[in-house]
This record gives structure tokens, sequence and C-alpha cells, in this order.
């Protein structure tokens, strides 16, 4: 129903901001950290995630449509709630979270508030595979069909936020072992975040 929402700041709350925009006051939560740098008055652009319940309705904004997509993805996930969500996002960021979840992580995405380690691996089980897929499928479509020579894997890692750069000088890295050179392109890229740890 609501995507995206322009406007100036009228007030700051606890966990929340009012937004005036086109002549209403949109009451959007916003990650912990956005919030910390809004001021009343400030002009704002929000890509939003409308979440309607029995009893409420809730606004959640964002600042990229990338952000929007991976909240409303971790929603899908049993227990992850969009107060978890948010936890999640503001503590990892965006490519932080993909990399965790691509590398399956636990012990990382357990230091976000309210994330445990028994949630975190299910987050990981759940969504760990989609999210790869979407990095190699991103890869596939941009590197023309490389093949293996290390393109599809650069372009993998840029997908999940790597400087080109540092993704070139990581996937030729990783393809200078044989057996590693001819694996599928997800177990490439899991190999990649192991050997950047």
């Amino acid at each position: 129903m609501y995507a995206f929402a322009s406007g100036s700041v009228r007030w700051v709350e606890d966990d929340a901001v009012v937004v005036q925009s086109g002549g209403l006051g949109l009451r959007v939560r916003v990650l912990p950290t956005l919030l910390s740098t809004l001021r009343e008055g400030a002009n704002v652009e929000l890509y939003l995630h409308h979440i309607v319940r029995e009893d409420h309705e809730t606004l959640v904004g964002f600042t990229s449509r990338d952000q929007e997509r991976l909240f409303a993805t971790l929603l899908d996930v049993s227990g992850v709630g969009p107060k978890v969500a948010l936890a999640l996002l503001d503590t990892h960021g965006a490519e932080g979270l993909r990399r965790a979840l691509v590398d399956g992580d636990e012990k990382l995405l357990a230091t976000a508030p309210g994330v445990g380690r028994r949630l975190a691996a299910r987050i990981i089980v759940e969504l760990g595979d989609k999210i790869a897929r979407e990095a190699t499928g991103d890869a596939t479509g941009k590197s023309g069909g490389k093949g293996r020579d290390g393109g599809d894997l650069a372009a993998a890692l840029r997908s999940l936020g790597f400087p080109p750069r540092d993704a070139r000088e990581l996937a030729a890295t990783v393809e200078e072992d044989a057996v590693i050179r001819s694996a599928p392109l997800d177990v490439r890229l899991r190999a990649a975040l192991r050997e950047r740890a």
C-alpha cells in the first residue's frame, strides 16, 4: 500500500519519526542509527514497508530499497519480527548481514540485540542459500557468462558489498586453488568469504 515517503521531519520519537508528506503526518519506525541523525525540519526520503496485523499497522522506513527488500526477506523467517529484523540491519548493515548469511556466521548474527544462537541458526538455514543464490544470480547476469575465470566470483563479491578492487583480488586468490576453481559459484563464494575472515 505504501512504498515511499518524502517530506520533512515534524518530530522524532523514541523509535520512530513523524514525517510530513503531502499534508499527512506519517509515523515511521526507522533504524536506530538513522533515528539518531534526524532533526526536526530536516528533509527525509524513506522507502516504506507496511506491516498490517490484526490489532495495528506499522510503517517501517529505510534509506534504500535494498534495505527494505532485505527487511521483508527477514520477516519471512519464523520467529523474526520487525524488532529483530531492524536490530539485524542496524547492527550489521545490509551488506554485512548478507555476508554473514552466506558465510553461515551464527556467532556474528547473534551479536544483534534479541538474536540468540538458535534464532541465528534458523535465519541462516532459511535464508543463507537464498541470499547466496541471489548473489550468484546477480553475478551470472552481470558477468555476461564469463564462466569460471573469476569474473563471476568477483561480481558475486561486489553484490555483497566488496569494493571492485578487493573483489577482484579476493577472487583471484581463491581461484588459484584448482579444486575450488572447478566448484560451483556458491561454493567458491563461501570459500572467498572464509578467506577474507
